[in-house]
């Protein structure tokens, strides 16, 4: 069961220190909403165990995905810096046990230690290089191709052993198509096409990618040498390791 404790291997040591005695224990279902999009409140959450999904909903009822969370991870965090309602919904897709902080206690705490300010800076750069990514890709890659770079930042971000990665359970057609704007036939038309070329497998709820390496290229071939075949090259795939 996790505790409260476990901040100390999450957050930076002052900040875990300053902000233990204002945290509680939040324990959240699957499928039950953590924040809504332009609620006004402040709290910062620390995953301690399972995943949450953060999105946002268009008018017409279109989901779009951001990103999902786990272990370690930090939500909320915007809202208790800049006082501003939340810039999206963050659900839990599992049975989730979160640390609760409020958000005045957090950002106080974060920017009175430079070891904890240092921390959130390179934490919020390294949000701002993943959205301009996926700014790259939704305004100058084709389906086809943001696709191909979604599965490989699974294959990175679940991990792999050789040159494959398991990724279970397996995201539905209508989730992938979320996370790379567009709709769910043109994903099952892709994924049909990656198995035909022995790329990936589907059994069960697992989606396997048996050959990261040629994944990697066909990325590199469509989007150059970006941020996202940067970390494949540093994580030992495609010819940029070689």
């Amino acid at each position: 069961m996790p505790q409260l404790s476990d901040l100390d291997h999450h957050l930076p040591a002052p900040l875990a220190e300053a902000v233990a005695p204002v945290a509680r224990l939040a324990q959240f279902k699957a499928g039950q909403t953590v924040m809504g999009h332009q609620d006004e409140t402040s709290d910062v959450f620390v995953i301690l165990e399972g995943t949450l999904r953060i999105e946002l909903l268009s008018q017409n009822g279109r989901e779009i995905t951001l990103s999902d969370a786990g272990p370690g991870a930090l939500v909320g965090e915007f809202a208790a810096l800049d006082d501003q309602p939340r810039s999206a919904t963050v659900m839990a897709t599992t049975k989730a046990s979160l640390a609760r902080i409020p958000g005045a206690a957090f950002r106080e705490a974060a920017l009175a230690h430079p070891e904890s300010a240092e921390w959130l800076t390179r934490r919020l750069v390294r949000i701002l290089r993943q959205l301009n990514e996926r700014i790259f890709e939704l305004n100058a890659l084709a389906v086809r191709s943001r696709l191909h770079c979604e599965l490989l930042r699974f294959c990175l971000d679940t991990g792999f052993e050789g040159n494959e990665a398991t990724i279970t359970p397996s995201p539905t057609h209508a989730e992938l198509a979320n996370r790379i704007g567009t709709h769910r036939e043109a994903v099952t038309r892709e994924l049909r096409y990656l198995a035909e070329q022995g790329i990936t497998s589907s059994t069960g709820r697992k989606l396997i990618v048996c050959d990261i390496a040629r994944l990697a290229e066909i990325v590199r071939a469509a989007a150059g040498d970006v941020e996202l075949i940067q970390r494949a090259n540093q994580a030992g795939i495609g010819r940029g390791t070689a």
